[in-house]
């Protein structure tokens, strides 16, 4: 007699005929596929020892009685040959109770009825259960099943347009996610169905194939879109083409007809610091595909109020302005190179600013990689209300040189970089803006958000305009990070800043657009600002006066805006695009709603603290 026999003999009777009922089960599995070392089974845990009733000798290893029996009908299930049926049990016993044995079982089961990419999931849940716990026996099973599918494993890769936006693509009725074109994807051997779709300009284009896959098999699905009212010339031309470029050749219509793009959009601004914007602007574009160019132009006209704190301390009116502005741009690509061109003036009772530049990219790596370089020239002329440039002006110029790269990561994700440096020469200071004086004594007793009353009671009578050095020179770095899901897309961006006068800052901004059906889209936005003061700015400011007021000693710069101190600001808010039009239409229209609320919390100036602002728009867009 064997030690395991004699092992056997020794058991009371209970317990000798639940070891029988463990090795018998073994066997049963092991007819299923499934290898068992000694006792231990895939449905039964080791013995108790002896002391143990024989009902926890049966059971070990299981919570659920029904999960066990439904196991069991499994076996036999597969051991008549009812696949099927064999599937059924083990998944309604999975449900019941989560059991690794009983996973690589369904694994076998499945490999039998033709679906292997689902056995070869179960048969690696079943195996990384074995590393875990520490089963040699379900390690050496499982590794085994997995070695045996995965060359079974037939695989298809779906071949798309360059230009791919907008296609629907289905395998077997089910959508395929836009991260998995142009990638290996697994699939079950046998016949399958791919469809796809898109709507084009009004066209809408249609594709549909048939495959059989043997076991191991790799095809390539050339997705070729063809539109529904193809015409014969076109079906022809598809039958005789040879590659898969002269079929996208074949169907891609090609019209010269320039796409025109109209907006009219009216926003408004409003903060707690009583200052308050209105903003009508008119835009439009056109722009040939086919030929390569396009060009654009807008006018916006700000009408502003004003009576902020910083006004009543200089014993100032409130004031109404309006201003103007007109951009107008346009481009042109020759082969891998574009060029574009810019401009733009704004104008108001006292200042003038012209802006003219352009830029430089190139399509490189089959437009995967796209450099560009660019250089803007401003420069405005700062005078005072109701007096002529001839009477006054100062006098601000501009160097901006931009530069960066684009990269294509995959089909559904977009990396920008850019590096931006920008040379200010000439007057930065606000010719309208006085700051106040204090005693040496006095200054380092004032405190942030002191009272417009405080700060003229305790003021010197000195009157010393705004005054800020000449020169500055402002670096930034940032990039951004576009990518696209099935029915939306994310985009995060973060810039970083520092200038001459001594400032920091870094700005996060992210934004999430979901379509919500055809019609509508929506979108929150969250954007967050930190900043560090100028080296020179001063909560109060020291100074040292004669007795009839006549200034001794100031600092060489000094500023009142608050935009210049320690700060930072939240923004969060939100949109929505509501097409009127489906995109079948030849004119398509839409309305754009947006809105935003933003708190800036400023941690060392004068009469305020924290300001509270609101922001809205409501446009109109048409495109045909």
């Amino acid at each position: 007699m064997t030690e395991r026999a004699a092992a056997l003999a020794r058991l009371p009777e209970s317990a000798r005929l639940a070891r029988i009922f463990s090795i018998a089960a073994c066997l049963l599995i092991a007819i299923g596929g499934i290898v068992c070392a000694g006792p231990r089974t895939a449905l039964a845990a080791p013995p108790q020892p002896r002391a143990a009733p024989a009902a926890a000798e049966t059971n070990r290893g299981w919570s659920n009685p029904r999960a066990l029996e439904l196991a069991k009908e499994a076996i036999e299930a597969k051991k008549e040959g009812n696949t099927q049926l064999c599937v059924e049990k083990d998944q309604a016993s999975l449900q019941l109770e989560d059991h690794p044995y009983v996973k690589l079982h369904l694994a076998s089961c499945l490999s039998g009825t033709g679906k292997l990419v689902d056995a070869l999931g179960k048969a690696k849940d079943a195996l990384g259960a074995g590393i875990r716990n520490g089963d040699e026996d379900l390690q050496r099973s499982a590794q085994a099943r997995v070695s045996e599918l995965l060359p079974r494993i037939s695989h298809v890769k779906l071949l798309l347009p360059k230009e791919s936006s907008g296609i629907k693509v289905t395998f077997d009725g089910v959508p395929v996610r836009q991260a998995l074109f142009k990638q290996r994807i697994a699939v079950d051997p046998g016949d399958h169905i791919i469809d796809a779709e898109r709507d084009n300009k009004g066209d809408h284009e249609l594709f549909k194939e048939r495959i059989t896959l043997a076991e191991g098999e790799e095809k390539t699905i050339e997705i070729v879109l063809k539109p529904t009212n193809a015409t014969q010339s076109e079906i022809d031309c598809l039958q005789s083409a040879t590659s898969y470029e002269e079929k996208l050749a074949c169907v891609e219509r090609k019209s010269s007809k320039p796409n025109v793009h109209v907006g009219l959009e009216a926003s408004g601004y409003t903060d707690s610091t009583n200052v308050h914007v209105f903003s009508p602007s008119i835009n439009a574009a056109v722009n040939s595909p086919t030929a390569g160019w396009n060009i654009g132009a807008s006018y916006l006209i700000d009408f502003v109020t004003a009576a902020s704190p910083d006004i009543v301390s200089m014993a100032s009116r409130s004031y109404k302005e309006a201003r103007h502005a007109v951009a107008a741009g346009g481009g042109y690509k020759i082969g891998i190179v574009g060029l574009n061109l810019n401009g733009n003036v704004s104008s108001e009772p006292d200042y003038l600013s012209q802006t003219i530049g352009g830029s430089t990219s190139f399509e490189l790596d089959d437009k995967l990689i796209t450099p560009r370089v660019g250089y803007n020239f401003s420069r405005d002329r700062i005078g005072i209300r109701n007096t002529p440039f001839s009477q006054f002006e100062r006098n601000l110029t501009t160097h901006q040189m931009e530069g960066g790269v684009t990269f294509v990561m995959s089909p559904t994700t977009l990396l920008v970089t850019g590096v931006t440096v920008q040379l200010e020469r000439g007057e930065n200071s606000k010719l309208y803006r006085y700051v106040p004086m204090f005693a040496p004594d006095v200054a380092p007793l004032v405190s942030p958000g002191e009272s417009v009353e405080a700060v003229n009671a305790n003021r010197l009578s000195v009157r010393a305009r705004e005054l800020l050095p000449q020169t500055r020179d402002r670096f930034s770095v940032g990039a951004r990070i576009n990518h696209r899901f099935s029915n939306g897309s994310l985009r995060v961006e973060e810039r970083l800043y520092t200038d001459s006068w001594g400032i920091k800052a870094s700005t996060t901004d992210a934004k999430y657009f979901h379509d919500l059906g055809d019609h509508l889209r929506v979108w929150p936005h969250l954007r967050y600002h930190v900043q560090s003061g100028t080296s020179f700015y001063r909560l109060a400011y020291p100074a040292l006066i004669e007795q009839d007021g006549t200034p001794l000693q100031l600092f060489t710069y000094r500023t009142g805006d608050r935009e210049l101190s320690p700060m930072m600001t939240v923004t969060a808010g939100g949109g929505a695009r509501i097409a009127l039009t489906t995109e079948k239409a030849s004119v398509q229209y839409a309305i754009i709603v947006a809105g935003e609320v933003m708190y800036s919390r400023y941690l060392k100036s004068l009469y305020i603290t924290a300001r509270t602002a609101v922001y809205g728009s409501l446009g109109f867009e048409a495109e045909f």
